[in-house]
């Protein structure tokens, strides 16, 4: 393939703000501070496209390769769990794998989340209590998962944007309460939202209904812009890019249309993760969904033309 095919197949725009560094590791910012960033992972085309290119792409290669070796060398570390009816024996590398799998359960009869009995050193102990989870390290459970897609063994994701966002959450009589909540993804289907575990089990649980306030304006201008004009564009907002105290931009969501997320929290902020559709939302304010939405899918094409021209350029 030829230079000029490239520029013929693609926009202009996009030739010269390439950041693609051929790293599995990598985030790809929509903002100057990164508080709107993809990573490949996060996609199905960016995953097929990355699996392909680790085929020609010797760097990439070798980094995938180093990942694959890094986490078989965890076969080699026993682990025995201690359940009510026996000892089992296992290897962390079988832990990280069954528990990304979603088998711990099934295989050892075991809550993930809950204290266990667990050992390092022997099948007669000592034993510490702890959850499984807490043996994991963030950066090894990561690899993991790139890995496992890259083999097909993890289901491919749709589209989605990572944001660090907080929003007005207004709840109770008259929606007289109010607390921030994070914006945590926004997704081709909804939206994710964090909340404070207490919070949520003590309060927000019991309700119908609350309010959340959402600012859309500024994803809407930032709609069709160059790639650095969107980050400088996005940036300008810092933490608050989604932010309003304005009712006018609340949106009104039952509790029962929220599907509640449970993922093990490294850094114990003792969060719950809630999803809900865009059609749940759109009876609120159908407007502002489609305004989410559509900046959803300029975003979407960003990335994949991005992507594409980076990948078909180095193969050239």
């Amino acid at each position: 393939m030829t230079q000029l095919s490239i520029k013929e197949f693609f926009p202009t725009a996009f030739l010269n703000e390439s950041t693609f560094n051929h790293s599995l590791g990598e985030n790809f910012s929509l903002c100057e501070n990164e508080n709107v960033i993809f990573h490949w992972a996060d996609y199905d085309e960016t995953c097929d496209a990355f699996k392909a290119a680790i085929e020609t792409n010797s760097e990439l290669k070798d980094e995938y390769r180093k990942k694959e070796l890094s986490l078989g060398r965890l076969a080699l570390i026993p682990v025995w769990i201690r359940t009510d009816k026996k000892v089992h024996q296992t290897t962390m590398f079988d832990l990280y794998e069954r528990y990304i799998l979603n088998q711990v359960q099934v295989s050892l009869g075991v809550d993930p989340f809950g204290p266990i009995q667990i050992s390092f050193i022997s099948s007669t102990g000592p034993f510490r209590s702890l959850a499984i989870a807490e043996c994991f390290n963030k950066s090894t459970y990561k690899d993991f998962v790139m890995v496992y897609l890259i083999k097909g063994k993890l289901p491919k994701r749709d589209f989605r944007i990572r944001m660090k966002a907080k929003v007005l959450m207004e709840y109770g009589e008259n929606f007289s309460k109010a607390e921030l909540i994070g914006v945590e993804q926004l997704t081709s289907n909804g939206i994710l939202f964090s909340i404070d575990s207490d919070l949520f089990l003590k309060d927000i649980s019991v309700l119908n209904e609350i309010r959340i306030l959402i600012d859309s304006e500024a994803l809407k201008e930032g709609k069709d812009k160059s790639l650095n004009d969107l980050r400088s564009h996005l940036s300008q907002y810092a933490f608050n890019l989604l932010y309003s105290s304005r009712t006018e931009d609340s949106l009104l969501c039952q509790v029962k249309d929220f599907n509640i997320q449970s993922s093990f929290d490294f850094y114990k902020n003792k969060k719950i993760y809630l999803f809900i559709s865009y059609d749940e939302l759109k009876a609120s304010s159908g407007a502002k969904i489609q305004t989410i939405k559509n900046f959803v899918s300029y975003a979407k094409n960003l990335i994949r033309e991005h992507y594409n021209f980076n990948l078909l350029s180095k193969s050239a």
